[in-house]
């Protein structure tokens, strides 16, 4: 057999042991030691300790989502009336607000969940979160977090990189809370990142992530979307007192 006729039988060889097992790049480098990274046909995209590929679709495991126009009531936060010299406080449930870039004027009541999505040609999602922070605080940080994997409800789909955008200022009260009355008030730049990609699925311990920190004021906003460089991508996140964001200060 000649040396031409023998190279294209390797080749063929090989295509059909590729084309045999499931539909995933492993780059070792990239992930933690006893990982290894897929990427799935069935929507699956990261580091995992097993296989991955197997699993039913992702678009058919999300979990339910609570309609957008549900109201929900007011965040409870505990804030100290006072704010004593010497101790450090932490506040969560930030007060949320959909908006929606493609229908500038769509306002809703406030609800209790992160939720912003990204699809291309498709509408998107952003929210504003509102902290109150009792005057005389000083050295404030945005951090978020999630809780032990039994005690969250948290999925990210795609990319999971959120743009977060302090605010100058706030609808008048009273006024409706939609993309198109936040938009005065959104600076040209300034945004932060949180990424929030994998850490769905590859971490099942609780886990506290720091955003940066900000100026103490009584209130503060933030606009969050997700961030278009990565392409499409969407987080849901339950808020409460061991999930989402929260703010630390001290006195």
């Amino acid at each position: 057999m000649s040396a031409i006729i023998k190279t294209a039988a390797s080749l063929a060889c090989l295509a059909t042991v590729a084309l045999a097992g499931p539909i995933n790049a492993r780059h070792e480098s990239d992930c933690a030691a006893g990982t290894v990274f897929y990427t799935c046909a069935n929507g699956y995209r990261g580091c995992f300790t097993k296989d991955p590929c197997a699993l039913p679709p992702i678009a058919t495991t999300s979990i339910v989502l609570p309609p957008a126009t549900t109201t929900i009531p007011p965040a409870v936060t505990s804030v100290p009336a006072g704010c004593p010299a010497g101790t450090t406080h932490t506040i969560w449930q930030p007060t949320m607000y959909n908006l929606y870039p493609s229908e500038p004027e769509k306002a809703q009541d406030s609800v209790s969940h992160l939720q912003i999505f990204y699809h291309k040609d498709e509408p998107s999602q952003e929210q504003v979160a509102i902290f109150t922070i009792p005057a005389g605080a000083k050295t404030c940080s945005l951090n978020w977090a999630q809780a032990d994997e039994a005690e969250r409800t948290f999925v990210v789909d795609k990319s999971g990189l959120a743009a977060i955008l302090p605010l100058t200022g706030f609808p008048a009260a009273g006024e409706p809370v939609s993309a198109a009355s936040v938009a005065p008030f959104e600076p040209a730049t300034g945004a932060t990142h949180a990424d929030f990609t994998f850490w769905d699925k590859q971490v099942k311990e609780a886990t506290n992530h720091s955003v940066g920190n900000f100026v103490c004021a009584e209130k503060v906003y933030y606009k969050l979307s997700i961030d278009e460089v990565n392409g499409d991508g969407s987080i849901f996140l339950e808020q409460d007192g061991k999930n989402g964001l929260f703010v630390t200060y001290t006195c």
